[in-house]
């Protein structure tokens, strides 16, 4: 698990979704993670905010098994901040090796 705060991409390594819009990228501030990337149609849908604190975490989807995918469990106070990074320790990512 992981605390992030997300923007939305700017560049042109990156190409938007079905609907136009372009993905968003967290910045890890505590934990471990191995991707941060989070579809921009879903970041809206799920009306997530921008430079907000989320609690995430990382799975590999059956449908996408060559793909780290990013979910975002739930938003994070403010007064949340300090036991996470605690609890979580350093911020780390992580990117496995291709075999």
């Amino acid at each position: 698990m992981f605390l992030a705060k997300f923007k939305q991409v700017d560049s042109d390594v990156f190409t938007s979704d079905k609907n136009g819009n372009m993905p968003y990228m967290g910045e890890v501030l505590a934990g471990k993670a191995q991707g941060t990337i989070y579809n921009g149609t879903m970041f809206v849908r799920d009306g997530l905010e921008v430079n907000k604190l989320y609690l995430c975490d990382n799975f590999i989807d059956e449908k996408v098994p060559d793909l780290m995918q990013t979910r975002i469990i739930s938003l994070v106070s403010l007064i949340e901040v300090k036991e996470l990074r605690d609890q979580l320790g350093k911020a780390e990512v992580v990117i496995p090796a291709k075999e």
